[in-house]
């Protein structure tokens, strides 16, 4: 083989690796932001109605007895409060 060609070569031999690097360097990646978003995530809360979970900072509140109640939805704190008088 010629010197020109053994460079070629050798080019295309790393940039191979470099392809093949970069790929799984990216699914590491994603693998680690998805668990930052699993720890950064809102804590999930349970209706007492419907038993439906629901993240903590979306859910509907209602104060009762100095505790604080989480529902999915108005329809669900509405029955709760019908059912507690």
């Amino acid at each position: 083989m010629s010197p020109v060609r053994l460079v070629i070569l050798a080019i295309l031999i790393y940039i191979g690796y470099l392809l093949i690097r970069g790929s799984r360097g990216n699914k590491k990646n994603n693998v680690h932001q998805q668990q930052d978003k699993i720890h950064s995530s809102d804590v999930l809360v349970e209706d007492p109605v419907c038993k439906r979970l629901v993240p903590k900072s979306q859910a509907h509140t209602l104060k009762d007895k100095k505790k604080d109640v989480y529902f999915c939805s108005d329809e669900c704190r509405r029955a709760y409060e019908k059912e507690k008088k």
